[in-house]
């Protein structure tokens, strides 16, 4: 038998040991959290694991500071979690992830907000993490324009790069899935 762990920032300890009843029941698991390791164990009730890494996604999610109903999400097969650790990208001093940080956020959350709106994706920065949550599609160009932001790229520049990104998106699913295609790009499903 398998035993999944995960832990989270103590501040998300609370938040976290508020939704283990409703994600043990949505993923078929029996979570434990050991207060001497400070981790959260995971077991799988039958034999499916998979059910397992969903909840640990779930709160490893809400320990980057994402709300209850962006990481349910993940529960979903269409949903994954993706983490850049800023750390290890530029480093540990501290004006360095700051003045980044504030890049990826923009001025009064410009730069956030047209990333989340261009590719359908939740973004969460807590410390020196940035979270995506979103279809894997969206969330690999939601990465990529967090990470030409962090490589210093124009705002501009990351704006226009995400405006291609989104027309080659919608050309790409619309010759493959036809008509289905175009209805989910636009949320008809």
């Amino acid at each position: 038998m398998i035993i999944l762990f995960t832990t989270v920032e103590d501040e998300k300890l609370e938040v976290v040991k508020k939704i283990i009843e409703k994600l043990e029941q949505f993923t078929d698991t029996k979570i434990m959290y050991d207060e001497r390791t400070k981790t959260f164990n995971i077991l799988p009730k039958g034999q499916n694991q998979y059910e397992a890494l969903k909840a640990v996604s779930v709160i490893r999610a809400i320990g980057l500071g994402f709300d209850e109903q962006s990481a349910f999400r993940l529960l979903s097969d269409e949903y994954i979690l993706d983490v850049i650790d800023l750390k290890t990208l530029i480093g540990s001093n501290p004006d360095a992830i700051r003045r980044v940080k504030g890049r990826i956020i923009g001025e009064g959350g410009k730069a956030k907000r047209i990333i989340q709106e261009y590719t359908g994706v939740d973004i969460s920065i807590y410390g020196h993490y940035i979270g995506i949550i979103g279809p894997y599609d969206q969330v690999q160009i939601a990465r990529k324009a967090i990470e030409l932001l962090i490589d210093g790229k124009e705002h501009s520049s990351v704006y226009k790069f995400l405006d291609k990104a989104e027309k080659d998106l919608i050309i790409y699913k619309t010759s493959k899935l036809g008509r289905k295609g175009i209805n989910e790009i636009k949320g008809n499903r």
